[in-house]
């Protein structure tokens, strides 16, 4: 009889994808390990508990966060993670695809950033350089928007005190001034694309992933994100 473990990995692959698969082998992503962590973590008792600065929620968690967090799409977490995605009308089955690609790559790099809130993470700093700067095949999606949103707030607000290489990292991850390279922005529109995601479902996730930075991390509104009115597609059609 196999193994419920290789069970349970040929099922992830599944949702996935074979091309998906690939293309995190090929960026260096250890795709068998990053399962194996999310298999070991999804059988501890008490599951992610270990922020100490903050108790994760539904209203104060980025998408890409929830899957994470959660232990599969029947808990609280995966349950607001199909929530917030069927409101920007994604299938089922790209659903239940993106969130496995999503576990996969949370699982790969950055464990010890990634125990803290991630809406209140800084990617940009003195010490960061454009060699050190993360891949985009490294992140999910609603970090490639954090990455892109951090760089683009230091470009205002740091671009007196940084170093030069700090300074050219910021310029090479943000996307809200002309001679900005937008790595993260390019990259979030060509994943973006190959889930099949339209224009219209792009816009919505945008919205809301920058609205809760907004909110939470710079405390620039107290709106209530992922809503049906804020993730109704009408409103993003040209």
């Amino acid at each position: 009889m196999e193994d419920p473990i290789e069970q349970r990995k040929k099922f992830i692959y599944e949702q996935v994808g074979a091309e998906a698969i690939q293309l995190l082998r090929d960026s260096g992503i250890n795709v068998d390990l990053a399962v194996t962590r999310i298999l070991k973590k999804q059988e501890e008792e008490k599951g992610m508990k270990e922020l100490a600065t903050a108790i994760p929620t539904v209203d104060n968690t980025m998408t890409s966060e929830l899957a994470y967090l959660s232990r599969g799409l029947e808990d609280t977490f995966g349950q607001e993670y199909t929530r917030r995605l069927s409101l920007m009308e994604l299938r089922e089955d790209q659903i239940r695809g993106l969130y496995h690609e999503e576990k996969l790559i949370a699982a790969s790099d950055f464990e010890e950033d990634r125990r803290q809130p991630w809406v209140q993470r800084y990617f940009i700093g003195s010490g960061s350089t454009p060699d050190n700067l993360p891949k985009p095949e490294q992140l999910t999606l609603s970090e490639i928007l954090s990455i892109t949103d951090d760089a683009n707030s230091a470009i205002w607000r740091d671009h007196h005190v940084l170093s030069d290489e700090a300074w050219q990292a910021v310029c090479i991850a943000a996307c809200c001034v002309q001679y900005a390279e937008a790595r993260y922005a390019h990259a979030f529109n060509n994943r973006v694309q190959r889930l099949g995601w339209s224009e219209e479902q792009k816009s919505a996730f945008c919205k809301n992933e920058f609205g809760l930075t907004a909110k939470l991390k710079w405390g620039y509104h107290n709106n209530t994100l992922w809503t049906p009115e804020t993730t109704d597609l009408k409103q993003f059609k040209k």
